[in-house]
């Protein structure tokens, strides 16, 4: 968001920059004795000053009279108190929380230029309002979840729900992954909508175009299947509360407020491509400080001696690709430049939940079953259905689902509580190097996706 400036009378002119919070105020004074102005123009500006009451007096001779002096002594004065009224109560300030002081700068406005002549140094106070817009509950982990809202997104959203030390801070929503652009964040809606978890939660709609595309997209058949899991007739046949509205910022903007105005690093779980991630990164590097880890649904793990040239080989593949290669990584896939941007930015944790270990998680419906009767958990029937659907919703074979990105959830939520006996228990540590190839699926090198 760019500094938008507010004129007020007097020739005060307050600017707000939202998009920075140490840098909240600035008062610019235009001076008119800066620049020649036209005949017309003064005669105006008189006009208009004396329709406000107020006198001024003009030079003689190239000195101030007696009553030219008295005379600007006043004006002084009633600058200084209309500075004071105005600017002091419309400025959003800031306090750390030691109590010291920041420093507000006044800038004089000169040929349409701006000039630092002067620093005053203020007491500010916290960013209390704008922090408690995000409601943040700073007890648990703060979370922003970037999904492209597959079903099994929704399931690691609705695991996340319920999980008491996490604090689910934003969602957001990628179009340019399984599901389409205009389906992904009514579908988070609406399932937010259907478990009773409206409040508190802002979704944002993001991109729905990769940064750069590989040539292959989801089969429209396929997100027909998923883009009416919910309300299809033939599925889980559900009805969703229409009137449940978006963030009204997009979710680069939501990712962006939502990392500066946290009073703690956030963790970022991704669930999709990259892309909304990266736009964010590039829109404002700053928050990059306040990403704790990104966790990361999918990828793959390949050694760079595989990959002794960057020079690309033309066996690998055509671009355009007209299908997804076998072994790939949807997430990476479907937007490489992104998941390349987000690496290079300077991220410091990543922690990666690899395609090849999801295959082996099976979402076996009677091993489901076995476990809720083994632990004595009774779930709604719409839960149930969510969870146990997915196959004859999507004309599927039941082999064919595993717990995807609801095992990404499982792991962040592990590492965070530093559970030793959690389901993953083996983890591995790697350099990361990523480089882009001529087959576009998976990041090379020790890399961590």
């Amino acid at each position: 968001m760019t500094s938008v400036p507010e004129t007020t009378p007097d020739d005060v002119r307050i600017v707000m920059n939202l998009n920075d919070p140490n840098n909240t105020q600035t008062v610019g004074y235009i001076n008119p004795s800066s620049q020649a102005r036209p005949q017309n123009q003064e005669s105006q500006d008189q006009e208009a000053q004396n329709g406000n009451k107020h006198q001024t007096s003009k030079p003689s001779g190239g000195r101030c009279s007696k009553p030219c002096l008295i005379g600007l002594g006043i004006g002084l004065a009633i600058g200084v108190l209309l500075v004071i009224a105005v600017a002091v109560p419309v400025g959003l300030t800031r306090k750390s929380s030691s109590g010291s002081s920041n420093t507000v700068t006044t800038n004089q406005v000169n040929s349409g230029t701006t000039s630092q002549v002067t620093t005053t140094t203020v007491s500010t106070t916290n960013l209390q309002l704008v922090q408690n817009c995000i409601g943040q509950d700073i007890t648990r982990q703060p979370v922003i979840i970037d999904t492209d809202v597959d079903v099994d997104d929704l399931w690691a959203i609705l695991y996340l729900i319920n999980v008491p030390t996490v604090d689910i801070l934003a969602i957001t929503t990628v179009g340019d992954g399984f599901s389409a652009p205009l389906y992904s964040s009514s579908n988070v809606l609406s399932l937010l909508g259907l478990v009773g978890c409206t409040d508190g939660i802002p979704v944002a709609s993001g991109f729905s175009v990769s940064s750069l595309s590989t040539g292959w997209t989801v089969a429209n058949s396929i997100l027909a299947g998923i883009d009416n899991y919910l309300t299809s007739s033939s599925c889980l046949n559900q009805s969703t509360d229409i009137f449940l509205q978006p963030s009204p910022f997009d979710a680069v903007e939501l990712i962006i407020y939502t990392l500066k105005y946290s009073r703690r690093p956030v963790d970022i779980l991704a669930l999709g491509p990259f892309t909304n991630i990266a736009a964010a990164i590039t829109r404002d590097r700053s928050i990059v400080s306040k990403i704790g880890t990104l966790y990361v649904s999918g990828g793959q793990f390949q050694s760079l001696s595989a990959y002794p040239t960057l020079i690309p080989n033309p066996s690998l593949g055509t671009y355009p690709y007209l299908a997804k290669p076998s072994g790939t990584s949807s997430n990476v896939f479907l937007d490489l430049l992104a998941v390349q941007r987000v690496d290079d930015s300077g991220i410091k944790n990543y922690v990666a939940m690899p395609s090849s270990i999801q295959h082996l998680l099976p979402a076996n419906l009677s091993q489901v079953d076995m476990k809720l009767k083994a632990l004595n958990i009774t779930l709604s029937p719409f839960i149930y259905k969510l969870i146990t659907s997915l196959a004859n919703c999507t004309n599927q074979a039941e082999s064919a689902i595993s717990w995807w990105d609801n095992s990404a959830a499982q792991l962040m939520v592990q590492m965070q509580n530093n559970n030793t006996n959690g389901f993953c228990t083996t983890l591995q540590s790697v350099e990361s190097l990523y480089i882009l190839s001529a087959d576009s699926d998976q990041l090379f090198g020790q890399g961590l996706i």
